[in-house]
């Protein structure tokens, strides 16, 4: 009995963990970047080698361009819902 009682409590606080957990969800819309289209992009997206391009954050997220390929490092750009221009940067975090 004692054993069942702990696997029950073990399971719930699992169950209640996973319940927790922040889910990533796609950012509704568009980003465009260098004529090439993301529709409904989210987390962190590989944009290519580090060039200057057109972007136009055409979703409902801030969407950050940076220096680095994995999105972290300096970040060269803070693009709100609607904002557009040209940066430079590998790779575009969708918050």
């Amino acid at each position: 009995m004692r054993h069942s009682v702990r696997a029950v409590l073990v399971s719930l606080c699992a169950a209640a963990v996973c319940a927790a957990a922040p889910v990533a969800t796609a950012a509704p819309g568009e980003l465009i970047v260098g004529g090439k289209v993301y529709t409904n992009p989210s987390g962190c997206v590989l944009l290519g080698a580090n060039d200057i391009r057109s972007i136009h954050n055409n979703t409902k997220s801030v969407v950050t361009i940076y220096t680095d390929a994995t999105c972290t490092g300096i970040a060269t750009a803070i693009l709100h819902p609607g904002d557009n221009g040209t940066y430079t940067g590998k790779s575009a975090l969708v918050k």
